[in-house]
């Protein structure tokens, strides 16, 4: 298919716009993750009307890096084992239908590394509430949506074959090939999806935070923990360079740049934690 075919957000979704299993359980499940009263039954009225994203719970809970001491077979004794977050999360990432090849490997440690290390940054800042904290954690786990849509379309080959003839940036390497980057077709498919408006801004405006005027600040902590993702080589594609940056992010939470490989070396310290999320969501 020829470049110009596309151009723009709306026509790439118009033809590959099908890609989520159920947008309805998307909500739901971003739902009890800023819900701290929500009930392993409330979670369980969910999950059960999707058998295959209840499997892939039940497969983390089971799972040797959970060390769990005996078989797990119901949703409920899943949820006591993992707690909400956990499960919720699982069946968010689940429930996109991003799965099956070593790529989406990768794509999912780069998004739980950019989840984690979000929530990180903000406690380290003191600056966020623990709700906020793990808001931020579920901005840094969707904040690539666009990538997501780009690489379950088939079309993604040519982005990885443009980042092989030099140092570009995956936005770079999108705007030649499509058209447009994943921060405008993740925007697109945010909006239409109902997301909460923080999301939505950090999904689209994650590389130039300065673009949300309402969520500045959280939108540049997803910002520093994917530029940290990206400089320790926790990437979706190989031969990304990382994202460019501002000295003014930093200075808005009065972070050193000293600070940043401070950030990675307890990024790294949870590679064992994210390779298992990887594993987990790719097969």
């Amino acid at each position: 298919m020829a470049e110009s075919d596309f151009g723009n957000p709306e026509a790439f979704f118009a033809r590959h716009g099908g890609v989520p299993k159920n947008p309805a359980l998307i909500r739901q499940t971003l739902t009890v993750l800023r819900d701290p009263s929500c009930s392993a039954a409330d979670l369980v009225q969910v999950l059960e009307k999707e058998p295959a994203i209840s499997s892939k719970v039940l497969k983390a809970a089971n799972s040797v890096f959970f060390g769990t001491p005996k078989s797990i077979t119901s949703l409920k004794a899943a949820i006591v084992r993992l707690g909400n977050h956990n499960i919720s999360r699982i069946a968010l990432s689940a429930s996109l239908g991003a799965t099956g090849g070593s790529h989406w490997n990768d794509f999912w440690r780069h998004s739980i590394s950019v989840a984690m290390l979000a929530r990180h940054i903000g406690q380290f800042t003191g600056a966020y509430t623990k709700q906020e904290e793990e808001e931020l954690f579920s901005m840094g786990l969707l904040h690539d949506l666009g990538v997501m849509i780009e690489m379950d379309s088939g079309e993604f080959q040519r982005v990885g074959l443009t980042l092989k003839t030099g140092p570009v940036t995956l936005s770079e390497a999108e705007n030649l090939v499509f058209g447009f980057d994943h921060g405008r077709i993740g925007r697109l498919v945010a909006e239409r999806w109902n997301f909460p408006a923080d999301l939505v801004d950090a999904i689209a405006c994650h590389h130039q935070p300065e673009a949300s005027k309402d969520f500045y600040r959280k939108v540049i902590v997803i910002h520093l923990a994917d530029l940290v993702s990206h400089a320790f080589q926790i990437t979706n594609v190989p031969g990304e360079s990382a994202p460019p940056t501002q000295e003014a992010y930093l200075e808005e939470f009065n972070l050193p740049v000293e600070q940043l490989v401070i950030f990675g070396e307890w990024l790294l310290s949870q590679k064992e934690e994210i390779d298992a999320f990887g594993d987990l969501m790719g097969s």
